[in-house]
């Protein structure tokens, strides 16, 4: 993943504020968090040394279009949990290419190494194609070979939110979305709807920028020629605003039923699992659902006592 903008430095600051120059809003915020996001083109990661680094969280590319699944993905997947960092897979987004076949390829990937997983943080959409320079026939190619990525605006929304909503069905949570600042007026796409998903933006400044439709982002792509430990290669670091618990508050939660039963199905999932986010039956790994449990074995007690004041007055 890599931003296309590189931005002019803004003054440090401390909270965020309105640039007078552009009109946007900046967040500079603190605490933040450290974090990577990484792809095949990394390559061999020490992702020990990477936590040993202070890096508490990596974005790790799964797949691009309908076409490309990073060879290198499973090993990172499961050697980054394994030295305790959370973890999110993203995908980057081909705009010639089908929304819903997109996520599906997505999905795929990453049932094929067991699912999100309760600790893992919610996917994310990596758009950057089409740039501006491809609208005007400039651009060669973004990111692959022979084609410049460029659709009309409207099927280029349409492919997009259909990667979100399917995404979203599957694994019941919003993906965030990354981008660089201009990208969205560049192109178009600033539908309102945008701002329902949280922001991971690239903006290398002192403060991050931010755009319209949004007023604030959850990650801060700050840099992309950074040397961590355990990389061989400079590449893109980046910040989360807020503390750890923060963090931990956005991962994807065990089941509020966990450990009632192991062996009944989650109310939430049905008898065979998730087949697209690997989730087995009875684990319910996903943000929602999975309530009703103890929903129900409230109503029983409050009924029961009922029955018993009944019983106890006639």
């Amino acid at each position: 993943m890599r931003a296309l903008l590189v931005l002019t430095l803004l003054g440090a600051c401390t909270e965020p504020v309105v640039s007078q120059v552009e009109q946007e809003v900046t967040q500079c915020t603190t605490p933040v968090l450290e974090g990577v996001d990484i792809y095949d083109g990394t390559g061999t990661i020490d992702w020990a040394k990477v936590k040993g680094a202070g890096r508490d969280f990596a974005f790790i590319k799964a797949t691009q279009g309908d076409y490309n699944k990073q060879t290198k993905f499973g090993t990172n997947w499961t050697t980054a949990k394994a030295a305790g960092i959370r973890r999110s897979a993203y995908h980057f987004f081909d705009p010639t290419k089908d929304g819903v076949a997109q996520a599906n390829f997505f999905l795929a990937a990453i049932a094929a190494q067991g699912g999100l997983q309760p600790g893992d943080l919610p996917p994310m959409l990596d758009i950057e194609c089409p740039t501006s320079s491809s609208q005007s026939g400039s651009s060669a190619n973004c990111e692959f070979t022979g084609n410049s990525g460029w659709v009309p605006t409207a099927m280029l929304k349409q492919r997009i939110f259909d990667w979100l909503d399917t995404v979203e069905a599957a694994t019941g949570t919003k993906a965030y979305i990354y981008s660089y600042v201009s990208w969205f007026a560049s192109t178009g796409m600033t539908d309102a709807r945008l701002a329902g998903y949280p922001l991971y933006i690239a903006s290398y400044a002192s403060c991050a920028q931010i755009p319209a439709p949004w007023t604030s982002a959850v990650f801060w792509q700050y840099s992309a020629t950074t040397r961590v430990a355990g990389i061989t290669n400079p590449g893109d670091v980046d910040r989360f605003f807020g503390t750890l618990a923060d963090l931990d508050g956005l991962t994807i939660q065990p089941p509020v039923d966990a450990g009632v039963d192991a062996g009944v199905a989650d109310a939430g999932n049905d008898a065979q699992g998730d087949p697209l986010t690997g989730d087995k039956a009875g684990c319910g790994c996903r943000t929602s659902g999975g309530g009703g449990w103890p929903i129900a074995l409230a109503l029983l007690a409050v009924l029961t006592r009922a029955g018993r004041a009944r019983r106890r007055r006639s």
